[in-house]
């Protein structure tokens, strides 16, 4: 438990685990995704896109905020545009990365078989349409949104002995534990997380 206060303790379950977690979700910076379409990749291969140059800068710059104070670890989405982001936080901040699957991004097409921008939108326009769940005769088979918080939140719950931690990942992940409705590159918006947070539920754009 190390330096743990008495008030702080009673917080803290024999476990091992805070049973009041600090989570502060920091959305990816901006990525450029025009190395991956050159090489028409399709489904996941889109989300090997790197961060611009200016993406970059505005990570460095996000580093130094005082709201990323005594974060214990960052815990990264394992896309390229997020584990950048995260690397440059880690850099900045001498912190530890963990990569967790589960906090990827809303998956479009469950085929992975999506291949341009065009297809990502269509997906987004029937979430927002069907508030959030695949009709079963959808033309295109997008993730439902609860599927999105319950993956994200169990992947949470696995680093439940921290009290404060930094999870970088992606915008729709982080409306499904928030309410604000712009999240920019590199938006932060925090949490108090225990094993009872509930799904937002659907937000309209």
């Amino acid at each position: 438990m190390g330096n743990c206060n008495a008030k702080s303790c009673e917080k803290y379950i024999l476990e091992g685990v805070y049973a009041v977690q600090r989570i502060v979700f920091l959305r990816h910076s901006e990525p450029d995704y025009a190395f991956v379409r050159e090489r028409k990749y399709i489904g996941h291969g889109l989300d090997l896109a790197q961060l611009t140059e200016n993406g970059i800068r505005i990570a460095e710059n996000i580093s130094r905020d005082n709201r990323l104070d005594n974060a214990e670890i960052i815990v990264s989405s394992p896309y390229t545009r997020a584990l950048q982001t995260a690397a440059i936080i880690s850099k900045n901040r001498q912190l530890d990365i963990k990569i967790d699957v589960d906090l990827h991004e809303w998956m479009p097409d469950i085929s992975f078989q999506y291949s341009s921008k065009e297809e990502s939108v269509k997906a987004s326009e029937l979430c927002s349409k069907y508030k959030g769940v695949c009709p079963a005769d959808s033309e295109i088979k997008f993730e439902n949104l609860i599927d999105v918080f319950n993956r994200a939140k169990n992947a949470l719950l696995r680093y439940g002995k921290y009290k404060k931690i930094l999870v970088v990942t992606h915008v729709i992940v982080m409306r499904q534990f928030t309410v604000e409705p712009e999240i920019p590159f590199c938006g932060i918006s925090e949490i108090d997380f225990d094993e009872s947070f509930s799904w937002t539920g659907f937000k309209a754009d």
